[in-house]
């Protein structure tokens, strides 16, 4: 099964603090967009690669890439971000994913595959391994079924026009979402699959992360 890779990295990752976009951020020689892209280049069933980014650093973007990945421009939120990616991508199927995410791994992404040949939309997780408390007004309202709970990472996959229709209508509508499934799960009747994914799949967050 062939698809489009649309990796989101038009952030300004200001929780860094690097005072530029933290996927720029070089760790053994090589920036982690260069990890991240380099995870799909490796995948024979990755058709393209869309890369949105930020204006302010097409420059730097196209220096590390010249013509290996295409390139698009993000929006002033995620929805609009990946419905710019998803817009310009060929595939049936297209798998959305955070730039600042350099360790997701071939097994997962055979995985992903494996999903969206019986399923319109799926997404890695993992389950939580803390207790999560519910807060209103720093008071802990309740703490739901830890058994229940599993935390989203990516990449997250879709059918195109699915994604490119509930996107269009999320950005037209007044609600933020975090996550690309949340387009899906609140704008559609699609249900969304799971697929197990790995803890070492991480977000590079933080300073800390780095």
């Amino acid at each position: 099964m062939r698809y489009s890779a649309v990796i989101l990295a038009a952030g300004s990752g200001t929780r860094v603090g690097l005072g530029y976009n933290k996927l720029l951020y070089k760790m053994d020689e090589e920036t982690i967009i260069e990890k991240t892209v380099k995870v799909f280049e490796q995948d024979a069933s990755c058709n393209e690669i869309i890369l949105v980014i930020s204006k302010n650093d097409e420059d730097d973007m196209k220096r590390l890439f010249k013509d290996r990945v295409h390139f698009v421009y993000g929006g002033a939120t995620r929805q609009e971000s990946s419905y710019h990616g998803v817009s310009a991508a060929h595939e049936e199927v297209v798998m959305i994913h955070d730039g600042a995410r350099p360790y997701v791994s071939q097994d997962e992404l055979k995985r992903c595959k494996e999903a969206m040949e019986n399923y319109d939309a799926a997404l890695l997780m993992v389950p939580v391994k803390d207790t999560i408390k519910v807060v209103d007004h720093d008071i802990v309202d309740h703490t739901p079924e830890r058994s229940t709970l599993m935390a989203a990472l990516t990449p997250q996959c879709f059918k195109r026009d699915l994604i490119c229709g509930c996107l269009k209508k999320a950005i037209h509508g007044q609600d933020v979402f975090s996550d690309d499934a949340s387009v899906v799960e609140r704008l559609s009747n699609t249900k969304v699959h799971v697929v197990l994914g790995a803890y070492t799949n991480i977000k590079i967050t933080t300073k800390e992360d780095l």
